[in-house]
């Protein structure tokens, strides 16, 4: 008897996994406990294992496919045995609604305009009647509408949004436009921006004709990235902080223990452990910095679930240093290193990138003075850091060039202050200022 493959469930938040590779063929001969491919969620990369002995029947999905947990993904049998009702229903589903638009478009393909009859070649989903008709009242060319229908079929609404959005159009514009199948500017050069065949006959210079494109469509991690990174952008006010503090201690540390002979073990330990370090400490003296905004409720975190930015092939993944704050500095700087590597070898755990209560990014080495990050909900704040740069300080009647760390904080201005962040800003500078008396105590 035929059994299927399914997509596991990884995590009670986790949706859907992107397939990555597969491990296996169609007709291959697999055992139980086998690796069959590779899938990938917003955290990690897991792999799926074989749950019988037998033939690979069939694989329903393509490498690079966002598939929902729980979906049939292959199927292992016997030689010749029949397996059609194990295919996947979404699939199936899809296969019907692709069919019946299709009738549809030879419907109205009877009764339209030739005009549109090349639109939307390479979307096979097409343009309604609806849509076509006003397309062409308006004078808008539905090749270059984006679809909000079933598999994004271009529908009435989507011309009407088009049209509330586009510039008037000349009589003599619109019928250049039709005939040549080109878009209009976004602002003509007619009374009130009024779009003349002047200008759709100019716009239709394609000075990127020789370019070479590639078309990656977004998806895996970089597709959780961008949504996250949208949603917090719309779902919370925020204010970044700039500020910079005395490096010239942190410097000296950082050499001490690369140095350090007597001590090796202090040798890796680096400027950006030394800033966590420096900021464990520093979070607990402004406890609305650690918190996290859900439901219109503030929670208030006594332990300091620290999260940091790895920069890795897959993309951008945050492991978090739970308990953070009983850490000392050296099991601080090899539980940073051993999470770093565990993102960049694709063997981190899930557990593992979930539950932060306050984030740190550094792009000072990218040479990066400062910049504004952007909060992982439902986190209140996120500290961005910079490059070390010289900067003039006078002291007593004289000017000196002293080395200062850029240092960018992103609060919820929902739940933290200005003076709040400030503060905290005030009490990490002056913990980085004295880290050497601080990473002693």
């Amino acid at each position: 008897m035929a059994t299927a493959i399914i997509m596991p469930r990884q995590g009670n938040s986790v949706e859907s996994c992107l397939l990555v590779e597969w491990k296996k063929n169609k007709g291959d001969k697999v055992f139980k406990g086998e690796i069959i491919c590779d899938v990938e969620t917003d955290k990690a990369v897991f792999e799926v294992e074989s749950t019988e002995d037998g033939i690979l029947l069939d694989l329903f999905f393509e490498e690079g496919d966002d598939i929902p947990v729980l979906t049939n993904i292959a199927v292992i049998g016997n030689e010749g045995e029949t397996y059609e009702d194990l295919r996947p229903s979404v699939k199936n589903e899809n296969e019907e609604v692709s069919t019946e638009i299709s009738r549809e478009n030879e419907e109205a393909e009877k009764i339209e305009p030739e005009i549109f009859r090349s639109a939307n070649i390479e979307n096979n989903v097409g343009v309604s009647p609806r849509a076509k008709r006003l397309s062409n009242d308006k004078g808008i060319n539905p090749n270059l509408v984006k679809g909000s229908g079933p598999l994004g079929r271009i529908i009435e609404r989507d011309i009407i949004a088009s049209a509330n959005t586009s510039q008037p159009l000349t009589p003599a514009a619109k019928d250049v436009m039709l005939a040549s199948g080109k878009s209009a500017p976004a602002k003509g050069s007619g009374i009130g921006g009024r779009v003349t065949s002047s200008d759709i006959l100019s716009s239709s210079k394609n000075i990127f004709s020789d370019d070479k494109i590639r078309v990656e469509p977004i998806k895996g991690v970089r597709k959780i990235i961008a949504d996250r990174m949208l949603e917090s952008l719309q779902n919370s006010a925020q204010l970044t902080l700039n500020s910079s503090a005395d490096a010239t201690a942190l410097l000296a540390l950082r050499k001490s223990y690369k140095n350090d002979q007597l001590n090796s073990l202090f040798n890796n330990v680096n400027i950006n452990d030394l800033l966590m370090f420096a900021v464990i400490k520093s979070l607990p003296k402004n406890p609305v910095i650690n918190t996290l905004f859900k439901d219109e409720i503030i929670q208030y975190h006594e332990n300091i679930h620290l999260g940091f930015a790895v920069d890795t092939p897959r993309g951008l993944l945050v492991p978090i240093i739970k308990n953070s704050q009983s850490f000392n500095l050296l099991d601080l700087s090899n539980e940073v290193k051993r999470l770093a590597n565990a993102c960049r070898d694709n063997k981190i755990k899930v557990e593992e990138l979930s539950g932060a209560t306050f984030t740190i990014t550094n792009l000072g080495n990218m040479g990066i003075d400062s910049f504004t990050p952007v909060i992982n909900l439902p986190q209140t704040a996120i500290l961005g850091v910079g490059q070390i740069n010289l900067k003039p300080i006078k002291v007593e009647d004289e000017i000196k060039f002293v080395p200062h760390i850029g240092l960018s904080l992103t609060i919820n201005h929902q739940v933290i202050d200005g003076a709040q962040g400030a503060k905290f800003l005030q009490d990490l500078t002056e913990a980085i200022k004295e880290i050497d008396i601080l990473s002693a105590i």
